[in-house]
């Protein structure tokens, strides 16, 4: 009865941030935010031009850079969408070097079994430490070959399993975004159970790794901003005292169809600059590290 009387207080709540466009909570730390674009059509025009002006814009209004999570040639989906659509790897590695003067590359993972016919998910219900380790690497050093050295990582399909982290670990990856409080991975599984997540906004060591730094991603601020600030509204609430770490996660194709919500919302949040900030993901990291002592550092 008392997590539905709360459920329905979180509910009434909302409606009135909706109704009423009301100002976010005020914050003794500020809360800092940043998006990680899931970028896996690259070969789309209209997709990369999209995200290129918003990572312009977005670098011109905050000074602050927008994280690109790419998959590569080397990922078997788009590899053979490249295939498809006659695009060249040279063309595609021209357009991440472009991209990476205004936006922080990462690296964005989904893998494939393609012993058999077809591409088959590789999932909860059909895994192979062997495949992902040898594609992590593979995409890895495609990465290395043109000079770029991705810190950050965000899952495909939101899948996780610890060979994973442990081989991200091993490659270079300081930071992941993967996890998501209360929300499943595409094939209905997760990787930590929420009784073991920290609350939104704070930052842990992502196990068994010793140094990847978790941020949780929240929602996609595709919304009008009226009802992006009452969802957020919900996070900023809780935990005033300390400083608090989001990430909006969007896809490459989210840009262009959203372009106006999404850059209405980035506007209206630098309204509230005593309350939240823009920081670059990899230096959410360092913030985070530097104000705890090395015994305070959240481990799950």
């Amino acid at each position: 009865m008392q997590s539905l009387i709360k459920s329905l207080e979180r509910k009434c709540s909302r409606l009135l941030w909706y109704v009423l466009d009301t100002e976010l909570p005020k914050r003794s730390e500020a809360a800092y935010f940043n998006f990680c674009i899931h970028t896996e059509l690259f070969y789309e025009k209209k997709n990369y031009d999209a995200v290129l002006n918003f990572s312009k814009n977005f670098r011109e209004l905050t000074g602050k850079k927008i994280t690109l999570c790419i998959s590569t040639p080397e990922c078997h989906l788009v590899k053979a969408a490249m295939l498809k659509n006659e695009f060249s790897e040279k063309t595609f590695t021209s357009r991440v070097m472009e991209i990476a003067r205004f936006a922080e590359v990462g690296y964005h993972g989904h893998f494939y079994d393609t012993a058999q016919e077809g591409l088959i998910q590789i999932s909860g219900g059909h895994y192979s430490k062997d495949i992902v380790v040898s594609q992590i690497k593979k995409e890895m050093a495609w990465f290395g070959s043109i000079g770029i050295r991705p810190r950050i990582y965000v899952a495909g399909w939101w899948f996780m399993t610890s060979d994973i982290v442990l081989e991200l670990e091993c490659s270079g990856i300081e930071v992941d975004v993967s996890m998501r409080r209360g929300k499943n991975d595409t094939f209905g599984g997760r990787y930590l159970a929420d009784d073991t997540l920290p609350n939104y906004g704070k930052p842990f060591i992502l196990p068994p790794s010793k140094n990847i730094i978790e941020i949780q991603s929240i929602f996609g601020p595709v919304m009008p901003s009226s009802i992006m600030k009452g969802h957020l509204s919900q996070y900023l609430k809780s935990d005033t005292e300390d400083s608090l770490f989001f990430i909006f996660p969007l896809h490459d194709w989210d840009v262009p169809r959203y372009y106006r919500n999404i850059w209405s919302n980035v506007k209206e949040l630098c309204r509230f600059k005593e309350s939240v900030g823009w920081m670059d993901i990899s230096d959410m990291r360092k913030v985070y590290l530097g104000s705890k002592a090395e015994d305070k550092v959240e481990r799950i």
